[in-house]
């Protein structure tokens, strides 16, 4: 039978004569037994064909649906400097039920009234919860639809400067509850480090948190902490759980991955506990992976001012590991893109466009569903 130039099987936009459909055999990049004309990820790298096109973002030659590693150069970001001000910043996360981001703040030694801010679209500040007296800077993190530990879609988590204790923050603001978890024992650390709650499934959808002491918890819906390592005795800072996708993340699939910035180290941690260490020549403070269609905003600590990056512009890198270095060079855009090479990890500068703002300082940084001023 003749190929139809406009049949698309799967319906991910890609013309089936362009998936190989009448090759002979017809073609199957990934080997799964699926052809890649009814493949909806050809090329089993964790991102749909449909999101990824027949666009070449490395510029290897290869259309990206059949390319599972992202091996080119980084593109240059455009800083934009977003005008509205804040009060000591420090933490920064997605709240999906508001479409808005909320960003810790407002620290005592600043005699403000709460700790926890939502920026809406125009850059205004709303007022997320009644939580206030932090004397120390803390992370946060906020839970996400879909999620398998099946807490409520904007649900945050915190610290509150005390040894060893997580606060749970109802998805409206209106419920803290203070502390919700007390890690057992002592010199547990804070929650400085990091906080960030499964999405690939791999540990159950949990809270997981890694403090300033080295220790790393996960946090199931009830409230009962399991403890994943022993104390590694470091300050852990900058986490997220690596979808199992060897293809693209290699030795860090299915992994918790953490900075150790005093060390130079990226901590890698397997749900059973095991760890290994890996020296990519950054000092990590904060860790994410690129989503689709999201702003990146970063909190850009010594401007007490954030960073925004358009969704459009950072096409290119989605689903790549995102490496934050708080300390920046001049001139630089003090952020990595972590890749697997099919041989070993690379960590490439991401480059600086020349009308970009400038980058100074970073604690804090997300990927939001929400646009703040100047990045919509």
């Amino acid at each position: 039978m003749a190929a139809d130039a406009l049949e698309d099987t799967d319906g991910d936009g890609i013309p089936d004569v362009v998936e190989g459909r009448w090759d002979m055999p017809p073609r199957d990049t990934d080997g799964d037994g699926i052809p890649d004309a009814k493949d909806l990820d050809s090329d089993d790298d964790g991102l749909p064909d449909s999101l990824e096109g027949v666009d070449d973002w490395d510029g290897d030659g290869i259309p990206n649906y059949i390319d599972p590693t992202n091996s080119g150069p980084p593109p240059n970001w455009k800083f934009v400097a977003i005008s509205t001000p804040f009060n000591s910043p420090i933490g920064i996360d997605f709240h999906e039920p508001t479409g808005s981001v909320v960003v810790s703040v407002n620290y005592a030694a600043d005699g403000q009234p709460q700790n926890f801010d939502r920026i809406v679209l125009d850059g205004s500040h709303l007022p997320f919860s009644t939580y206030a007296g932090l004397t120390d800077e803390v992370k946060i993190a906020t839970a996400r639809s879909g999620n398998a530990g099946g807490w409520e879609p904007g649900t945050l988590f915190t610290g509150n400067g005390i040894d060893g204790q997580i606060v749970k923050i109802s998805a409206d603001g209106s419920v803290i509850t203070n502390p919700w978890v007390d890690l057992a024992g002592l010199n547990n650390g804070l929650m400085r480090g990091s906080l960030y709650v499964d999405r690939t499934g791999i540990f159950g959808g949990d809270l997981i948190v890694v403090t300033t002491t080295g220790e790393v918890w996960r946090i199931d819906h009830a409230g009962t902490p399991t403890q994943v390592t022993t104390p590694k005795g470091v300050h852990l800072e900058g986490m997220i759980v690596v979808p199992d996708i060897p293809v693209r993340f290699g030795p860090l699939s299915g992994m918790i991955i953490a900075g150790a910035e005093e060390q130079g180290l990226l901590w890698a941690i397997a749900p059973n506990g095991d760890s290994v260490t890996y020296n990519v020549g950054v000092n990590i403070e904060d860790i994410d992976i690129v989503t689709p269609n999201e702003n990146f905003f970063g909190v850009n600590f010594g401007t007490s001012r954030l960073l925004g990056v358009s969704a459009a512009e950072i096409k290119p890198m989605i689903g790549d590991i995102l490496l934050t270095q708080e300390v920046v060079t001049p001139g630089t855009s003090g952020l990595f893109r972590l890749q697997w090479t099919g041989t070993n990890l690379e960590a490439l500068p991401v480059g600086l466009d020349p009308a970009s703002a400038t980058v100074a300082q970073w604690e804090h940084t997300t990927f939001a569903g929400a646009g703040i001023g100047e990045i919509q």
